[in-house]
């Protein structure tokens, strides 16, 4: 098993609440697009503009099939679009961890 761990910090507290809508359009999106299951989770504490998208899967070749879908997506582009300006690109992570 597979887990998928997207840190993405937004640039202020408006904007994370203006990027959060287009976040839960992206989860969706992905679901539909590539049959993957991605949760939003808030921190508790820490930074309160941080969220994560986390995805499971069974193997690395399931998620290179979903990214390689949706990287050729055009709706998917639109919505990044709208998310960049709102996100503080320097405080991205992205973790893969194996179980």
């Amino acid at each position: 098993m597979y887990t998928f761990i997207r840190e993405v910090s937004f640039k202020t507290m408006a904007d994370m609440m203006r990027g959060l809508p287009v976040a839960q359009r992206m989860v969706k999106h992905y679901k539909e697009v590539g049959g993957v299951d991605i949760q939003i989770q808030r921190a508790l504490s820490g930074s309160p503009v941080c969220v994560r998208f986390v995805a499971q899967l069974d193997s690395l070749d399931e998620w290179q099939r979903v990214q390689s879908k949706i990287a050729t997506d055009p709706e998917f582009h639109k919505m990044l679009g709208e998310m960049g300006p709102l996100v503080d690109g320097g405080r991205t992570n992205d973790q893969l961890w194996q179980s």
